[in-house]
C-alpha cells in the first residue's frame, strides 16, 4: 500500500503543476481539480491503513484547530441560506489540502521517498522558467493569467509561485553562499515580470531582507546583530540590480510604458498607490483594488447586523462553480471587484470575522511550531538552518499572499500542495530527530 501511496504523492504533484498545460489540450480545469480531489481522498483513505497497523495512534498536527473550523462552518451554514452545494464546495475548496497533509503525516514513508518528493518539486518549479519564456516568445509575454503550466487563468499565480521558489533560493544562498541561487532567484523573478506583474518586486525586496534578518540571528551571537548589518550591504546590491532591471523591462512600472524604460521610484510608488485603492469611474464597483476591498467587505457584512459581522453570509456563498448562477458571486452579490480576491475578503465575506479568527489558528500554530524549530536548530548543521528559515518564510508568505495579494495559497493546488508539503516535512524532520 505504501508504494501506491508514494505514486499517488508524485501523481498528486505532477497534475497540481500541469492544469495549464491540461487546460490547454482541451481538459478542463474543474476535471483536473476533480482528479487531484480523488487521489488525495484516495491518498488519505489509504493513509488509514497505516493508522491502524499502529494500533490507530493518529499523528494529528493542529487537529484541533481543523476541526473547530468545520464546527463553525456548520454553525455558518445553519445560520445562513446558503444550499447543501455550496456548503460542500465551500469545505473542497478549503480543506482539501489539509486531507493531503494529515494523509502525508500518517504514512511512513522513507528519507528516499521523501527526498523523491523533494526532487519532483524542485523540477516542477524549474520547469515554470523555460515554461514563462515559451510564452514569452510565443505570446510576447502580454498574457498576464497564463502562468508556466500551472494555470492559464489565475494570473495571481505569477506572484506568489515564484515568492515560494525564491524564499527557498535565498534560505540557500545564504547559508551555502553559492551564487547559482541568486541567478535561479532573477529566473523566478523574471515569472512576474513576464506575466506583468508588479507586486512581486515588492515581496522580493521584502523576503530578501527577512531571511537575510533570520539567518543572521541565527548566526549572530548576541549583542548588536553586525552580521545582519554586513550581509544587507550585499544583499542592497542585489535588491538594487532587482529593481533597476525590474522597473526598467517591465512596462507598467516605468513612466514611459516600454521595455528599457527610464528607472523612476516616485512613478512606481504612486502607480501601486493607485492600483492598490483603484475605483473605477462609472463603475458599480465598489472596490476594485486591494486596500479598499477588506473595508468595503466589512461594511457589506454589517449591512446584514452583528449576526452576518460574527458568521458571514454562509460557506459557499461567494464560491465560483457551474452550480452558481453567477459567473462572478463577489462581483454580483457584493459590488466587490479585483480586490475581493483577499484571502482575508474570500473567507470573512462567507464565515465572518470569527470564521476568519478561526480558520487562522491552524496557520497561527503552524507558525509557532516553525519559529520553535528555527528558534533551537544548530545554526552549524547547514541543512537544518536554510530549511527552518525555508519553512517559517514560507508560513508568512502564506499570510502576505492571505491578507495582502490572493487566496491562492489557500485553494490553487500547486501553492496549496507545496504549502502543506513544506509543513509536512517540517514535522517529519523534527519526529526523526526525536528518534
Amino acid at each position: 500500500m505504501k508504494k501506491i501511496s508514494f505514486y499517488l504523492v508524485n501523481l498528486i504533484l505532477i497534475i497540481s503543476f500541469s492544469k495549464g498545460v491540461l487546460e490547454l489540450i482541451g481538459i478542463p480545469p474543474n476535471i483536473s481539480q476533480l482528479t487531484i480531489d480523488v487521489l488525495i481522498l484516495t491518498f488519505f483513505i489509504i493513509s488509514f491503513i497505516f493508522i491502524l497497523r499502529k494500533g490507530g495512534v493518529v499523528f494529528a498536527v493542529g487537529l484541533v484547530h481543523v476541526f473547530l473550523f468545520i464546527v463553525f462552518i456548520i454553525i455558518s451554514y445553519l445560520l445562513n441560506e446558503t444550499n447543501y452545494i455550496e456548503l460542500l464546495l465551500f469545505v473542497r475548496a478549503l480543506l482539501i489540502y489539509y486531507l493531503f497533509f494529515y494523509a502525508l503525516l500518517n504514512t511512513p514513508f522513507t528519507k528516499e521517498e521523501k527526498d523523491v518528493f523533494v526532487k519532483v518539486l524542485i523540477i516542477l518549479f524549474l520547469v515554470q522558467i523555460p515554461a514563462a519564456f515559451i510564452k514569452l516568445i510565443l505570446l510576447g509575454g502580454t498574457l498576464e493569467k497564463i502562468v508556466g503550466t500551472v494555470s492559464i487563468g489565475e494570473g495571481s499565480l505569477a506572484t506568489v509561485m515564484p515568492l515560494v521558489a525564491i524564499a527557498f533560493l535565498i534560505s540557500k544562498y545564504l547559508v551555502y553562499k553559492n551564487i547559482k541561487y541568486i541567478i535561479l532567484v532573477l529566473f523566478f523573478i523574471s515569472i512576474g515580470l513576464i506575466s506583468n506583474k508588479l507586486g512581486i518586486l515588492f515581496y522580493v525586496v521584502f523576503l530578501f531582507i527577512l531571511i537575510t534578518y533570520l539567518y543572521s540571528s541565527k548566526k549572530s551571537s548576541g549583542g548588536i546583530n553586525f552580521i545582519f548589518f554586513k550581509k544587507m550591504a550585499l544583499t542592497s546590491i542585489y535588491i538594487s540590480v532587482i529593481v533597476a532591471l525590474f522597473i526598467s523591462l517591465n512596462p507598467r512600472a516605468n513612466p514611459e510604458h516600454k521595455i528599457g524604460g527610464s528607472i523612476d521610484l516616485n512613478y512606481l510608488i504612486t502607480f501601486t498607490q493607485h492600483y492598490n485603492t483603484l475605483k473605477l469611474k462609472g463603475s458599480r464597483v465598489e472596490a476594485d483594488g486591494r486596500s479598499d476591498a477588506p473595508f468595503v467587505a466589512l461594511d457589506k457584512l454589517a449591512n446584514g447586523g452583528l449576526l452576518n459581522i460574527l458568521v458571514g453570509y454562509g460557506p459557499g456563498d461567494i464560491v465560483k462553480s457551474m452550480f452558481s448562477k453567477y459567473k462572478d458571486p463577489l462581483l454580483a452579490k457584493y459590488n466587490i471587484g479585483y480586490g475581493g480576491r483577499l484571502g482575508l475578503v474570500w473567507v470573512m465575506i462567507q464565515v465572518g470575522l470569527v470564521g476568519v479568527f478561526i480558520f487562522l489558528l491552524f496557520h497561527l500554530y503552524i507558525f509557532y511550531r516553525a519559529y520553535y524549530f528555527y528558534k533551537y536548530i544548530d545554526s552549524n548543521n547547514k541543512e537544518e538552518l536554510y530549511l527552518s528559515i525555508f519553512f517559517l518564510s514560507i508560513v508568512i508568505i502564506y499570510f502576505l499572499d492571505f491578507f495582502t495579494y490572493s487566496s491562492k495559497m489557500i485553494h490553487s493546488s500547486s501553492v496549496a500542495i507545496t504549502y502543506f508539503f513544506s509543513i509536512y516535512y517540517l514535522f517529519s524532520y523534527e519526529k526523526e530527530k526525536m528518534k
